[in-house]
């Protein structure tokens, strides 16, 4: 997730937060009187935290089974030296998690990263305590492992700026994908050479058939996760 795109999830997230907000009435006397529901916000909120570390986990999941079928998928369209060399996948046993040098990894652990600290901004917009959304966050961190650059470290609970610090964590990790993309774009030529045109072929159409099956179906299973955070949010109001 680039800067403006966070950034614009952001201000829709507030403008959002803050336009039901501001629909209701300033005190709960006016709430009863004018014969409104009574808001279990309690409940809501930490059905929201759990229902966002369910969706967190399905869209981990699905990127770590993508790096697995993609590659699956090219090796039996090709064979697996072949497979290494277009995907850049380097050797077994780690070639699910270098794909494209590594860039596959980085790149998704610098989204999920971003995504963390979009949630707990919002989260404690709508009233989540930091604690619980920090608690949650890194919890998510601990059962679905991410990489971070260099000797980068994720913030504790209740450190300052900790969101800043996930955002900073995301850069890194987005800045060493990029280099790792770099070196995989400029030994493709050679590799391309080396596999051979029909090999070549097979493989870039088994990878984008694969690609596109993948998106299909999580997009699906991604889609009822969400929809239960949103159902959430609607319970508050």
């Amino acid at each position: 997730m680039n800067t403006a795109t966070k950034r614009a999830g952001i201000a829709t997230a507030a403008l959002a937060a803050a336009g039901l907000f501001g629909a209701q009435p300033f005190d709960g006397s006016s709430v009863a009187q004018q014969g409104m529901p009574t808001v279990h916000r309690d409940v809501a909120l930490v059905d929201i935290v759990s229902d966002e570390g369910a969706y967190d986990t399905l869209l981990y999941n699905d990127l770590s089974t993508g790096a697995t079928s993609l590659y699956n998928a090219v090796d039996t369209a090709t064979n697996a030296t072949d497979a290494n060399l277009l995907l850049g996948a380097g050797t077994a046993p780690d070639y699910f998690d270098n794909l494209f040098d590594g860039a596959y990894n980085y790149d998704g652990s610098g989204y999920f990263l971003d995504l963390y600290a979009l949630e707990d901004e919002v989260n404690q917009a709508l009233g989540v305590s930091a604690t619980t959304s920090e608690t949650a966050i890194l919890g998510d961190i601990a059962s679905n492992p991410i990489l971070l650059s260099g000797t980068d470290t994720l913030p504790a609970v209740g450190a300052t700026g900790f969101d800043a610090d996930l955002t900073t964590l995301a850069n890194d990790d987005y800045t060493t994908g990029s280099t790792d993309l770099t070196t995989y774009l400029d030994g493709l030529s050679a590799s391309l050479t080396t596999v051979g045109s029909t090999d070549t072929d097979a493989g870039l159409t088994a990878a984008l058939t694969e690609l596109s099956t993948l998106y299909t179906a999580d997009a699906t299973a991604l889609s009822t996760d969400l929809s239960a955070i949103l159902t959430d949010l609607g319970s508050l109001f």
